[in-house]
């Protein structure tokens, strides 16, 4: 039962990473189609080696869950602020350097429940385009960002509320 669950993932998953290949290389060519065949193969079994160990699902909570799609309306605004920057740094020719930020984070790596809060916060926290979630440090418990258009808030590089 669980095998031939495994084989329909690994097809699902095999199906959409092939698509997303052809979706990317807009080509026909025989050799792309091959490499993306390959390509596909890899991601899928990955996936299915990941999905196996269930590591994250276990100890996600569901507050957890909903946060993480509440990260979704935070697109749009950062879009129109790079935007901008994009046509000050076009007026200007200033060079736009961005800068890494750093904010207390106090999720430890200690326990499952703990690494699902850290996964979430570096994955989640870098769909809205100015953040770039680059990692939590471990040795001083903060969360590491870099923002193209700084913004001095801390709901920016912590958009859920993980702290």
């Amino acid at each position: 039962m669980e095998a031939g669950r495994g084989v329909g993932f690994w097809l699902l998953a095999w199906l959409a990473a092939a698509a997303l290949w052809m979706v990317f290389t807009d080509s026909v060519r025989p050799s792309e189609i091959l490499a993306g065949a390959a390509v596909a193969a890899l991601a899928a079994t990955a996936f299915e080696l990941v999905r196996r160990q269930r590591v994250a699902a276990q100890a996600m909570r569901p507050g957890l869950s909903i946060r993480a799609v509440l990260v979704l309306p935070r697109i749009f605004p950062d879009v129109l602020r790079l935007t901008r920057a994009a046509f000050v740094q076009l007026a200007r020719r200033d060079a736009v350097v961005g800068r890494v930020v750093a904010l207390p984070f106090g999720h430890s790596a200690d326990n499952p429940e703990e690494r699902a809060t850290r996964a979430v916060a570096v994955g989640f926290g870098s769909i809205a385009p100015n953040t770039i979630i680059i990692g939590v440090d471990s040795e001083s418990g903060q969360l590491l960002a870099h923002q193209l258009d700084p913004t001095g808030q801390g709901s920016d590089l912590d958009p859920m509320r993980l702290r």
